[in-house]
Order: structure tokens, then C-alpha cells, then sequence
């Protein structure tokens, strides 16, 4: 028998998982909130940044445009359009404005930068039409695809303003000021530097002041863990040492007074007169029924707890039961991965059970002709499979949920239990209908769960060695035949 050891973390460590997941899902966080960052500092900076190139071109028309342009002007007289020239190209020095124009009621260039553009008439967008005889103001990236924007498609982004304006008469124009996006770009990176460290540094504080919580939560959980699969532990190892409790019982016990009792059988046979053929009759069948259940007795003690499993292996204890289902008439192959051996006694028994479950439902339900016993370790699980020629399971779902409670009749009673244990151990159980007809019985298991539970060293001196199913010479002497 395999000793407990006092509750070991997980191979993989739930405090390391649940750790990685914490700071995983902090990581995406911080993805989310800078992408977030970014695609809101963009808008905010462009709404800024127009609205201040708004400001600064509507003072611009109304400060130096407006007082500015008469009648003269409009005409194109070399002096009062040479000192509007003068003014505006003044203003371009500092590289903040780059192309500006003065627009007429008629969509006519009455100034611009570009002389070769004075004269011309473009049609004029709906919105800026709109401003002619008032003072509003109308802001944006500028479309550069324009015809009146050729000169401007060299500049690379702009922002493009219209003011409405009066003119020294009262006339309506429209005054164009194209503004480098410089302070777009900078507003944006202001933007997104204050917002960084509003969001981020919130959320990285937030982080590192909730992570000893986190860490506290994930030992809590990795000591539940650790008492969970301790107490499970337990339950397998109490299992165990009761089937070997009951094997040694039926052996010492019942089985010993069974075959005492068919020896008696036989001397009573022989001490009855050769004429009292009925008695002599009834006393070989009772004689014949003694026998027969003391094979059964031995096959069922056998069955609880093979000495084999635990001193030979996996191996001997399946084709024990492989080969009184062949007795029985059914064709058995046996495939079983000889790693499972070094699994551990708590997976060599749970595979054992499985395998017998199986068996024992093909046997009683299946009236199959063949069936086939495989286990094999595949990555980090155990995979035990019983598959059979047979009818198939009656429910085409496979295993339905156990709703009535053990012992009411219910059917498949072993396979709910079994169930029940594997799903205790992490693992699955499914029933269900085979490929080319048949079932399917599929246990899954992880094959970490011996490994943290059970350690590999020999049973202690203190604890003792179990009999395993061998007679006491206290129990031999029970019953002796007499005669």
C-alpha cells in the first residue's frame, strides 16, 4: 500500500496558474485601455486643433481682412491690394499659415497667396456659401482633391478654415486660411501623454495594489486544492484497504466455513447407509451447491481485490478478468500500455475498476461476441476505452445523469459510480455508441493526479504489511472434517 504524502501543489500550481491568468488578463487590459487611449486622444486633438485654427482665422478676417478691402481692393489696384499683401504675407512668415485666399460672393479668388489663382472662379461648396453675410466659421482637415487646392497638395495635412466676414463697404466675403497640422500632432501627443497616465498608471496602480490579494486568493485556492485532492487521496486509499479488509474477511470467514462445511458434506456422504440413496442424494447436491458457492465466493473475492494488481501489476490483474470472460464464451483482447505501471497504485486501480466496469456491463447487457480492453497514456492523460460487437446502449445519449439515488433499482449502477469518482479526479466518463455498432466505454483520466497525491515508497515498517488475501493458520483450524 502507497503512502500519503501531506498535501503537495499541483505539478502545474493553481497560486502559478491562477498568477499567470492575474497578470495575463492585466496585460490585456493595459493593450485595451492603450488602444483605447489612442483611438480617443486622435478625435479629441483634431477637434482642438480645429477649433483653435478656427479662433485664429476668424480673428484673422476680422482684424486684418475685413478693415482692409474696399472697393479698391476688389478693382485690383496695385496700392491698397499691394499693403493686403503685405499684411497676410507678413502674417505666412512664422509658418503657422500656409496658403490663405479671399473669396467673393461669385465663388471669384479676389487675394491669394497664389497669384496664379487671383481671377479664377471655382464653383463653392454648399458650407461655404452658407457664409457669405455672416461671421460664422466652418473648420476642417482640408480636402485636398479640390481644384483650387492644387497648389496645396505638396503641404501634406492641413487644416482649412472659412470666415465669413464684411469688408470696410459691408461687402460679403469669405476669407481661406490653410494651417499646417502641427498643432494637431501636438495636441494629439499631449493628449495621449495625459491620458496614458490617467489610464495606464491608474490601471498599473490598481494592479499592483490588488496583486498581494490576488496572490492571497490564489494560495487559498491552491490550499483547497491541496485539501481536496489530500481528502481524495484518503478516499482511494481507505477503498482500497477496505476491499483488502473484505478480500481477507470472505477468505478467513465465509469461505473457510463454506469449504469446512463441504468437507463435513463428504464424510456425512460416507457415514450414510449405502439403502438411504434420497438422503445420500439431497446431501451431494448440498455437497455440489457448497462447492460451487465457495468458487463464487473466491471468484468475487478475487474480483474485489486481486492480489495481482498490487504485486504483479496492472497486466496480470486485467487478463485475470480477461480470461473468465473468455471462459464465459466471449472473445477478449487485452491491449494495455505498460507505462501504466509507473503511474502509480491510485491510477493502476482506477484503471483496473474502469476495465472490470466495462467487462462487466459487456458481460451482463451487451450479448456481444468480441470486446476490446485498451489503455494507453496519451500526453498527460490516461485514456481507457472498452469497446464491444454488441447491441449498443439502449439510450442513444449514452449514460444518462443518475437521478435516482444507489440501490433503487436503477441500471448501471457500477458505471454511475464509477462515474462519479473519475469526475472527483478531474477525469470523464462517456458512454456511447460505437463505430460500426456496439459501445463505447472512453475514461479519461489526468495523469498528474497519482503523481500529487500518492507518494512511490514502499509501505513504512510501522504500518504493517496486509495478508492480502493469504489464510491464517488461526483460520485454517476452524473447521475440521471429522472422521
Amino acid at each position: 500500500m502507497a503512502l500519503l504524502r501531506p498535501a503537495d501543489p499541483l505539478p502545474d500550481g493553481v497560486r502559478r496558474s491562477a498568477l499567470r491568468r492575474f497578470l495575463l488578463w492585466t496585460l490585456a487590459a493595459l493593450v485595451l485601455v492603450g488602444v483605447g487611449t489612442v483611438l480617443l486622444a486622435r478625435p479629441l486633438a483634431s477637434q482642438i486643433a480645429l477649433r483653435d485654427a478656427a479662433v485664429r482665422g476668424s480673428g484673422l478676417a476680422r482684424a486684418v481682412v475685413a478693415p482692409l478691402v474696399d472697393r479698391h481692393v476688389r478693382a485690383g489696384e496695385p496700392g491698397p491690394t499691394g499693403t493686403l499683401d503685405y499684411l497676410l504675407r507678413s502674417r505666412m512668415k512664422d509658418g503657422s499659415i500656409v496658403h490663405m485666399k479671399i473669396w467673393t460672393q461669385e465663388g471669384r479668388v479676389l487675394w491669394s497667396d497664389e497669384t496664379d489663382l487671383v481671377g479664377d472662379t471655382f464653383p463653392l461648396d454648399p458650407d461655404v456659401a452658407e457664409l457669405f453675410g455672416s461671421e460664422n466659421v466652418t473648420a476642417a482637415v482640408s480636402d485636398l482633391s479640390k481644384a483650387e487646392n492644387a497648389e496645396e497638395r505638396g503641404s501634406g495635412e492641413l487644416l482649412e478654415v472659412y470666415a465669413g466676414l464684411h469688408d470696410a463697404e459691408g461687402v460679403p466675403l469669405v476669407f481661406e486660411s490653410y494651417w499646417t497640422a502641427d498643432p494637431l500632432h501636438e495636441d494629439e501627443a499631449a493628449l495621449l501623454g495625459r491620458l496614458a497616465l490617467l489610464g495606464l498608471g491608474s490601471l498599473i496602480l490598481f494592479a499592483v495594489m490588488v496583486l498581494p490579494l490576488a496572490v492571497s486568493l490564489a494560495r487559498r485556492v491552491e490550499r483547497g486544492e491541496a485539501d481536496r485532492s489530500t481528502m481524495l487521496g484518503h478516499a482511494l486509499s481507505a477503498s482500497d484497504l477496505e476491499r483488502r479488509r473484505i478480500a481477507d474477511d470472505l477468505h478467513d470467514g465465509v469461505l473457510q466455513d463454506l469449504a469446512g462445511f463441504g468437507y463435513l458434506m463428504g464424510a456425512l456422504v460416507d457415514d450414510l447407509p449405502r439403502e438411504a440413496t434420497r438422503a445420500r442424494s439431497i446431501v451431494g447436491e448440498l455437497s455440489s451447491g457448497l462447492k460451487r458457492d465457495a468458487e463464487g465466493l473466491r471468484s468475487l473475492m478475487t474480483d474485489i481485490y486481486p492480489a495481482d494488481l498490487a504485486e504483479g501489476g496492472l497486466v496480470p490483474a486485467v487478463e485475470w478478468l480477461a480470461d473468465h470472460a473468455r471462459a464465459s464464451g466471449l472473445d477478449v483482447e487485452v491491449d494495455l500500455d505498460p507505462a501504466l505501471d509507473r503511474s502509480g497504485m491510485p491510477m493502476v486501480q482506477v484503471v483496473y475498476r474502469s476495465v472490470r466496469e466495462g467487462l462487466r456491463n459487456v458481460l451482463k447487457h451487451a450479448e456481444a461476441s468480441s470486446v476490446l480492453l485498451r489503455a494507453r497514456v496519451v500526453g498527460h492523460q490516461v485514456v481507457v476505452t472498452v469497446r464491444d460487437d454488441g447491441i449498443g446502449p439502449r439510450d442513444p445519449a449514452g449514460l444518462a445523469a443518475r437521478v435516482r439515488p444507489v440501490g433503487s433499482g436503477q441500471g448501471h449502477v457500477g458505471l454511475h459510480l464509477l462515474r462519479d469518482t473519475v469526475r472527483d479526479l478531474g477525469g470523464e466518463l462517456v458512454l456511447g455508441a460505437a463505430d460500426g455498432g456496439g459501445a463505447l466505454l472512453t475514461v479519461t483520466l489526468p495523469e498528474a493526479f497519482a503523481d500529487t497525491w500518492v507518494a512511490r515508497e514502499a509501505v513504512s515498517a510501522r504500518a504493517g504489511r496486509p495478508t492480502r488475501g493469504r489464510p491464517r493458520r488461526a483460520a485454517r483450524s476452524r473447521i475440521r472434517p471429522r472422521g
